[in-house]
């Protein structure tokens, strides 16, 4: 075990952490676009037609950060001790989290391309967006697997533990990198597919907790 840091430095750690989430999640509303139009019902058509498309990649992505702090807050819970390579890993995390209000800016109609010639859109956004959490994804699993391979579990901490935090990000994030390929060809199909991602992440907790139990 080389580098490893307890008490304070622990939780200096997770609180700089909870903080940059918590950024992150307030720069998601500040680019909310505000309704535009001359007239209250032009205010109110604006407002409805970004419900669809600026609005709900707010809702998605401050969901997705939500369970990107949910992960966060359920492996940190179980560590007692860091060293230098967990710290390193958790900031990569952090990197991926900055970055989603500006991936999900990159969803934009605009940047798409769906209100223009394109019929389906380009892909630059639905491919960065999903690479984006899964970069999150494999700074998440280097965590899981750096507190393994170092001993920095709390005592008594289940064997169980680690499997189960590796497949529950896993399937959450398993629709995203299925959808890498499809933006290519359909990139407004490739965002579709996200919605899928709650019935895959419940379909396989179930099935987790039928082959442990």
């Amino acid at each position: 075990m080389k580098n490893v840091e307890t008490g304070l430095n622990l939780e200096r750690t997770v609180f700089f952490s909870d903080a940059v989430i918590a950024i992150a999640m307030t720069l998601l509303a500040l680019e909310l676009p505000l309704p535009q139009g001359d007239t209250p019902a032009d205010v109110w058509r604006s407002f409805v037609r970004n419900l669809g498309e600026e609005y709900l990649a707010f809702v998605v992505s401050f969901a997705v950060v939500s369970l990107f702090w949910y992960r966060h807050h359920r492996s940190f819970e179980r560590i007692a001790r860091i060293n230098t390579e967990l710290i390193v890993w958790n900031l990569l995390g952090l990197a991926a989290i900055v970055l989603i209000p500006f991936a999900t800016r990159m969803l934009s109609p605009e940047a798409v391309g769906l209100h223009g010639e394109q019929a389906n859109g380009y892909s630059l956004g639905p491919i960065l967006y999903p690479s984006v959490m899964l970069l999150w994804g494999a700074s998440y699993l280097l965590v899981v697997r750096t507190a393994t391979k170092n001993g920095l579990w709390r005592e008594g901490t289940p064997a169980t533990v680690p499997g189960d935090l590796v497949f529950g990000a896993v399937s959450a994030l398993a629709m995203f990198a299925v959808s890498i390929p499809i933006a290519f060809a359909n990139p407004n199909a490739a965002m579709l597919s996200w919605l899928l991602i709650p019935v895959v992440s419940a379909l396989a907790s179930r099935l987790r907790r039928r082959t442990v139990a």
